[in-house]
């Protein structure tokens, strides 16, 4: 049994296009305020939507497109997991901001074949 929140709940309940549109624009979200440097509980409470949303998506792609989300998933949780050392570097807010981005994007890509 999956002990998923009503936030998740609803998410899995959209049409698979919105649910990735809503993960690219999550991401995108994610990248943005990674650039400005803000707060970073505020990043990594995105960042945990984005791991489940992720697994939310990927359920009901096709094989090929569902390890793509699951290589992003297991990013984001090796950040989750060391996230106050990741977070002190501002470094890695770029590079947490440029990857995000990347995967907006990919994730748009992916939509539009489901259009």
């Amino acid at each position: 049994m999956n002990n998923w929140t009503e936030a998740e709940i609803a998410f899995r309940c959209q049409r698979l296009s919105v649910r990735m549109e809503q993960l690219a624009q999550n991401l995108t979200l994610m990248g943005s305020l990674s650039a400005q440097n803000v707060e970073g509980e505020t990043v990594l409470a995105i960042l945990r939507e984005n791991k489940a949303f992720l697994e939310l998506t990927a359920i009901d792609l096709d094989i090929d497109s569902a390890f793509e989300l699951a290589q992003m998933q297991r990013q984001l949780s090796q950040w989750h997991i060391h996230w106050d050392e990741i977070w002190n570097s501002n470094i890695s807010h770029q590079e947490i901001s440029a990857l995000c981005l990347i995967w907006a994007n990919r994730i748009q890509e992916m939509s539009i074949v489901l259009v």
